[in-house]
């Protein structure tokens, strides 16, 4: 009797907590948005770096001109085309069988799940004697260089990279979040050219996370997290948006609303608010509009834009209302510039909602190496996730 009443006191708890959350994010008014033009207005936002991802997860997968980078279950990194169906091990070594971890494709000494294509490059992060590296291998994988230092890591940390012209930058976007121990989240720049670190951005505190950091024209933008969480109340909020200027050196601040995911593309900035909904800022005539609002279900919202269309994902969302919302409520909404619904596509068995190119949209489903998607030429319509792999891929001990 007193464990069954001990779990109906722990499961009140949890439901209060989420429903102190949830009031607590759409307890926010639509606010008079501002937002700093200055630094922005005459931003050159054309970029090659793949900014459409969901830079708020993980990152095994990689668009490359024809096909796709993807890294296993078994941490090993293939290259697939969805076209021919083709799958194939990241390795040029002569005679590798690519069953064991000599294998060049074998990832498990990485922080799992992180590769990014680039310039016609594939970057990772080995860890060696607890410190995460950046590494550059080419597009066959046969030869790799190791760059740099970034931060120090057992291999569980979410370190992440963004990219603009010739760096990258490398910051841990959520291993803090949450602790009650302070510590100094750091942004650092590593030099493409002849690995040169320099340490362009700090913020010291509790529970706080760097995120969704994307380069676009000169800047470098990213978001500045901070979570608490009490007996009766959790909140995670953003301090606003932050550029970080190549050619100035320096960090101003964007925007000071409570912002959770961007996106920049035709001298418009959008981004979702949590409570309130997803605006459309034009950066020429310094106007604001409320495009898509937020509601029950979706909020605390992830973006990306392909050139046609906004999409938007609630998996965070209901990730941290699992208890109210669970999986059954994870979608895709896929609007217009100017918030017109085109399509709403269920994601009701992903474990992670990661975007996608102009090509296809992609999530993770429950199963192993059950990577899904949805051609983009049907997505007015679409409804149903394909595979892109028959069964798991397995390549060790074959």
């Amino acid at each position: 009797m007193k464990k069954r009443v001990l779990i109906s006191f722990t499961f009140v708890v949890v439901i209060i907590l989420i429903l102190v959350f949830y009031i607590k994010i759409h307890n926010n008014k639509e606010a008079d948005v501002k937002i700093n033009y200055d630094n922005i207005k005459h931003a050159d936002i054309e970029n090659i770096a793949q900014n459409y991802w969901n830079s708020d997860g993980i990152y095994n997968i990689a668009a490359a001109e024809d096909g796709y980078y993807y890294v296993t279950n078994e941490d090993f990194l293939v290259y697939f085309d969805i076209n021919t169906g083709d799958t194939v091990p990241v390795c040029a070594k002569p005679d590798c069988m690519h069953d064991n971890d000599e294998c060049n494709a074998c990832l498990n000494t990485c922080v799992i799940y992180n590769i990014y294509y680039y310039n016609e490059y594939i970057y990772y992060m080995p860890i060696i004697n607890g410190m995460a590296n950046l590494c550059r291998m080419d597009k066959s994988g046969s030869t790799t260089k190791i760059l740099g230092e970034l931060f120090p890591s057992d291999g569980s940390s979410s370190i992440h990279l963004a990219f603009l012209g010739d760096y990258a930058y490398a910051y841990d976007s959520g291993s803090h979040l949450g602790l009650d121990t302070e510590f100094t989240e750091k942004i650092v720049e590593v030099s493409l050219k002849n690995g040169e670190r320099n340490e362009i951005y700090d913020v010291t505190g509790v529970s706080l996370a760097i995120k969704n950091v994307k380069g676009f024209g000169d800047g470098l933008y990213f978001n500045v997290q901070h979570s608490e969480r009490s007996d009766e109340n959790i909140s995670i909020s953003s301090y606003g948006l932050y550029m970080y200027s190549q050619s100035e050196k320096n960090v101003s601040q964007i925007s000071t609303e409570n912002i959770n995911d961007y996106y920049l593309s035709d001298n418009y900035l959008y981004y979702f608010i949590n409570g309130q909904g997803l605006y459309k800022s034009d950066i020429e005539n310094q106007k604001t509009e409320l495009i898509y609002k937020s509601n029950k279900a979706v909020d605390m919202c992830n973006i990306s834009y392909d050139g046609r269309y906004l999409y938007i994902s609630n998996g965070k969302y209901c990730d941290y209302l699992r208890k109210v919302l669970g999986n059954k409520e994870k979608k895709y909404i896929v609007i217009d510039t100017d918030g017109k619904v085109i399509n709403e596509i269920s994601c009701a068995d992903s474990l992670e909602m990661l975007f996608g190119d102009d090509r296809y949209l992609f999530c993770m489903g429950m199963g192993e190496d059950q990577l899904m998607y949805i051609d983009k030429r049907e997505i007015e319509k679409a409804e149903e996730w394909k595979n892109i792999f028959s069964e798991p891929v397995h390549l060790l001990g074959r």
